[in-house]
């Protein structure tokens, strides 16, 4: 209803659709509208319908089915003749390529006339054909034999797991279980075979013999019918007469009766509905079980190996969980070592960031950075003997090396002073410069934060002056143009003074956007205030540049500025 409702309103959601359609089947779709020309049929009214129309209907018709068999016909000779051009074309492609074939074996054999042993070098030439051939062949039974041998271990595999599954029921199972189904097999068959389906037999000879009676009855004419509704009804009349009979005879009896019958019918009707339903589950489980068995015989010749059973399924499944689990599991850790690994590389990262970095700041200060090389000590041999064994030698030897400590001792402590001192002094710089940077890194912020407000107040003036511009010439044509109209008047005092009222108006607007023009003018001085904060921020920059080539230089003792 919606899209009926749309269609008539002329709606896109409902007509583009349809003309989406149209579009994309105009071939199938001129064709469906010429077979309507002639295979639509007309409805009758049935007040107008008589034997005429009915002749003419059934003559439509026929006329209607020569016209479908004309019409197939005509399509099958449309594209047999598309075929035939196909085929010429074909034929004349085949013709062309043997020409050239032609041409080629000429100059080939044109070529090879005149080789010695040319007869012989043919002869190796088809033997080799023939060789090459034979190869193939037995390539491809080999592959023939190989997959047949894959597919007889294949059904190897699944007939052995299938026995081992067997033997594992055959071995769990339980007979007493056995017994009480069949038992209970046989008393539903039992039931179906001598109750149901002996029931369902006698109803359809029943129903075979009085159709045989009606088929062998004579015509019947109104008078039989009328006959045989008198006797229904006098039927019917026995038939009440008996029921009213029976309920005045049972009205003795007690109501338990009656109650133990209803009960027994509702049970009896319980019992053939699931009769019934077990007959039409068994007959939809063979017919299940045929189409199974059917794909199975079409995937067996299809592929060429055995189909898998449920058990050997349901153990694949199992497998492939088991497998699943595993590799998540595996790829749980490798991601783990992956991030780990890439942790581990940041960091080196930032070691060599930093080391780099103090290395620098170090040749900065004037100094210089020394590996430390681990160099091996030889130890002494426990062969070697002394140069001298007298203790006045040794002693003065001692004395000698003891005082030559003491000396470096003395020498070593004015650079442990100048170390310190410049290590103190490489602090102070250090500290300078991480508070200039901030203070920097503030004011940049700053600058660059009144910049970009200062560019928006502009934007913003610069197009308040466009409008109020726009505005203002527009207020001047039209006063120019009421001042026309006013000038062109020279009479109705009422419009004159409407005119000089409006006149009025437009001028007190022309006022003010001349007054807020005036303030629009401030956009030159927001432009001096960005140039300005311009300039302070280069002059910034460059102190700190200043600064910097200060501590690369060590030059300290002039004011900064003075380079």
């Amino acid at each position: 209803e919606e899209w009926r409702a749309g269609l008539v309103e002329g709606t896109k959601r409902s007509i583009y659709p349809v003309l989406y359609y149209i579009f994309s089947n105009v071939e199938s779709l001129k064709e469906r509208a010429y077979l309507a020309k002639f295979l639509v049929k007309v409805e009758v009214p049935s007040d107008v319908h008589d034997m005429d129309t009915a002749q003419l209907q059934n003559e439509v018709a026929d006329l209607m089915e020569k016209f479908k068999a004309i019409h197939s016909q005509v399509v099958n000779v449309r594209s047999d003749m598309v075929l035939l051009n196909d085929i010429r074309q074909d034929l004349t492609a085949m013709e062309h390529e043997e020409e050239i074939l032609g041409r080629k074996i000429e100059r080939a054999q044109r070529k090879v006339h005149n080789l010695p042993q040319l007869q012989r070098y043919m002869a190796l030439a088809d033997e080799l054909r023939r060789q090459k051939d034979r190869l193939s062949e037995l390539n491809m039974q080999k592959g023939e034999q190989r997959n047949g041998v894959i597919h007889a271990e294949q059904k190897l595999q699944r007939l052995k797991a299938q026995l081992a599954d067997v033997r594992a029921a055959g071995d769990n199972i339980d007979p007493s279980e056995l017994i009480a189904q069949l038992q209970d097999e046989i008393a539903t068959n039992n039931y179906l075979l001598n109750n149901k389906l002996s029931k369902e037999i006698e109803l359809k000879r029943k129903t075979v013999r009085e159709l045989s009676q009606v088929s062998d009855m004579p015509a019947i004419d109104n008078s039989d019918i009328l006959k045989l509704q008198q006797q229904i009804d006098e039927k019917n009349a026995l038939i009440q007469t008996m029921e009213q009979e029976r309920d005045k005879s049972e009205e003795g009896f007690e109501e338990n009766f009656s109650i133990f019958r209803h009960q027994a019918a509702a049970v009896e009707r319980k019992k053939n509905a699931a009769a019934q339903r077990l007959q039409d589950a068994r007959q939809e489980l063979a017919t299940i079980e045929a189409e199974v068995e059917a794909k199975k015989d079409d995937l067996r010749n299809k592929t060429g190996g055995e189909v898998l059973s449920a058990v050997q399924f349901r153990r694949y499944v199992d497998n492939l969980r088991a497998r699943t689990s595993e590799y998540k599991k595996k790829r749980a850790e490798m991601e783990e070592i992956q991030t780990e690994k890439g942790v581990l590389m940041r960091t080196l990262e930032l070691l060599n960031t930093r080391f780099q970095q103090l290395k620098d700041n170090i040749e900065n200060l004037g100094g210089e950075v020394v590996d430390v090389i681990e160099v091996p000590t030889m130890e002494r041999p426990k062969t070697a003997a002394p140069k001298s064994d007298n203790t006045d030698e040794l002693r003065g030897m001692i004395t000698d090396l003891m005082g030559e400590i003491d000396i470096k001792k003395e020498s070593l402590e004015p650079l442990k002073g100048r170390k310190n001192v410049m290590q103190q002094e490489y602090n102070d710089l250090n500290e300078k410069v991480r508070l200039k940077k901030s203070d920097y890194d503030r004011r940049k912020e700053q600058i660059e934060q009144g910049y970009s407000n200062l560019k928006l107040e502009v934007t913003d003036l610069e197009d308040r002056l466009k409008k109020a511009t726009e505005g203002y010439e527009d207020l001047e044509r039209k006063l120019n143009d009421a001042e026309d109209q006013k000038r062109a008047l020279n009479s109705g005092e009422n419009l004159k003074e409407q005119l000089e009222k409006s006149l009025l108006e437009a001028q007190k607007e022309s006022e003010q956007l001349s007054s807020s023009s005036n303030g629009v003018l401030d956009v030159e001085k927001a432009r001096r205030q960005v140039k300005q904060w311009s300039s302070l921020l280069k002059m910034f920059q460059l102190k700190l540049d200043l600064v910097k080539d200060r501590m690369e230089t060590g030059n300290s003792d002039h004011p900064l500025g003075d380079h």
